[in-house]
């Protein structure tokens, strides 16, 4: 059975040990690449959303992964998923959104979503996308946004204990309010999960459901490649 070959497109350097590890461990011998522009998040919330420039810059990061022999491209960043689906037509290899299965579950679970987030921008396209997946299955939901910027700021000062403590305090008033789901937007979020166990309301990220949506895709390649 041939290895498979994934590049993840990021926004951000941010850990990516236990990504390629999550990998390693379901999907045998796979080579797990990254595509890394720290700029682009910083240029969308300038702009409020993504320009044309943006699009055309991640548009080239796919074809470079196609390029690169990738058999599959990861969108790991929900400020841009909607990105990700203009350049999938780009690119003859598939691309799958991190985020995706994460939208799904929360349709599953509900109606009633509060979803959380650092980044303002990471908001509307995460609702856009649970709307969606609701949408397709005939349910209208309701999504209410909460943006807890001064953990981001805290985070880019280099503290990040401050930033998981905003967070988590957030999240535990949320789980008193009542919602089907809490969705946390940003994949970096999984870090509060060990320290948010007595949260009684099922709580979202996209990093589990997501990267294993992306093993199984990427055994089904390798199975592919093998016969």
């Amino acid at each position: 059975m041939s290895a498979p070959h994934v590049c993840i497109l990021q926004t951000s350097f941010a850990k990516r040990e236990d990504t390629i590890a999550f990998l390693k461990e379901r999907v045998p011998g796979v080579r797990v690449e990254f595509i890394t522009d720290s700029t682009l998040l910083n240029d969308v919330r300038a702009n409020g959303g993504p320009t044309q420039a943006i699009i055309d810059r991640m548009t080239l990061y796919a074809k470079a992964a196609e390029i690169s022999g990738a058999d599959l491209i990861v969108n790991s960043c929900s400020t841009v998923g909607e990105v990700a689906d203009i350049y999938a037509k780009e690119v003859h290899i598939p691309v799958m959104k991190v985020d995706l299965p994460m939208a799904q579950e929360a349709v599953r679970l509900g109606t009633k979503i509060a979803l959380i987030a650092t980044v303002e921008t990471t908001l509307g396209p995460s609702q856009r996308l649970i709307e969606k997946v609701g949408a397709e299955q005939g349910k209208k939901m309701e999504c209410t946004q909460y943006l807890q910027n001064p953990a981001w700021d805290a985070l880019q000062a280099g503290h990040p204990e401050e930033h998981n403590r905003i967070l988590m305090e957030s999240i535990r008033e949320l789980d008193k309010m009542g919602y089907d789901a809490i969705v946390m937007a940003q994949v970096s979020m999984r870090a509060l999960l060990p320290d948010l166990k007595d949260v009684k309301t099922p709580l979202l990220c996209s990093f589990f459901s997501g990267y294993g949506a992306v093993a199984d895709k990427l055994n089904e390649i390798a199975a592919q490649k093998g016969n």
